[in-house]
């Protein structure tokens, strides 16, 4: 018993330290000491989220799968079917995640960490398209992420901004962008404003305003997620403008960089016209 409160005292103060390699070393001396399920349920538990924190998620799913088995009282079930969200979120395995995430919401659906688990429901329903069942929760927990997590509630304007921008309803994606830019304070998190602006922009047939929200993006971060998408918008205005000397420029590096990618099919199709008029 002695040696077992040692192992668990010392993974618990690694964990803290977020030493989580050395914390769960001592986490599994502390299982193999363990005789009774609640306590090893309890450490599996523990386990678990130091799995989580290393990105090692199929261990992650394997620790929070035996809380349940060895001890189905377990007080918090809610925690472990948050992490076994998460983890299968970060898989990418989304419908494992949402079965998951629904179960840990069921249980307890008003506390601040569940209320991440709603925001995470959001993203996984927004990334598949479900933008009304998406929109329905971003109603439900926007209201306490302003209140007390900004950072958390700029991120849902920027997935609301897209919402309204695939239904179509371009003044209200507008709006929602222009709020995000006015209260971001990272140049990080303004370059995700500029980015819905330009999609905007780009559908209202702005294409000068497009291109300039495009240079915006990369001059507020050069590391931007989407190089992409933001090759393509540039792209796609200076064809519309009929420029197609500095397309063909855009054609040929996106072509280079993203030999497989996304727009292919549509840059290819511009290439194409441009050549048939010639």
């Amino acid at each position: 018993m002695v040696e077992l409160k040692e192992h668990l005292a010392a993974a618990r103060t690694y964990f803290e330290e977020n030493n989580f390699k050395k914390a769960i070393d001592r986490y599994l001396q502390a299982l193999k000491k363990a005789s009774r399920s609640k306590q090893k349920a309890i450490i599996s538990a523990e386990l678990s989220w130091a799995f989580f924190r290393m990105n090692e998620f199929e261990h992650a799913i394997e620790a929070a799968g035996n809380v349940l088995k060895l001890d189905p009282g377990y007080e918090s079930p809610q925690d472990v079917y948050r992490l076994l969200g998460f983890s299968y979120s970060a898989l990418q395995k989304d419908e494992l995640a949402v079965q998951n995430l629904k179960k840990s919401a069921q249980i307890d659906r008003t506390s601040e960490k569940q209320q991440i688990v709603l925001f995470e429901l959001t993203k996984i329903f927004f990334k598949n398209q479900k933008y009304r069942q998406a929109e329905k929760l971003i109603t439900e927990i926007e209201p306490y992420f302003y209140q007390n997590r900004k950072e958390y509630w700029l991120s849902i304007l920027f997935y609301k901004g897209f919402i309204f921008y695939y239904r179509n309803q371009l003044q209200k994606s507008e709006s929602i962008f222009e709020e995000l830019l006015e209260n971001a304070r990272q140049d990080k998190r303004k370059a995700t404003a500029l980015f819905g602006l330009a999609f905007v922009n780009f559908s209202k047939k702005d294409y000068v305003k497009t291109i300039n929200l495009c240079e915006a993006v990369t001059g507020a971060d050069k590391e931007f997620f989407d190089m992409e998408t933001l090759g393509f918008l540039t792209a796609a205005s200076f064809y519309n403008l009929g420029r197609k000397d500095i397309f063909k420029k855009y054609y040929d590096r996106l072509k280079m960089k993203f030999p497989h990618g996304r727009y292919s099919k549509e840059m290819d199709q511009m290439k194409s016209t441009d050549k048939n008029k010639e």
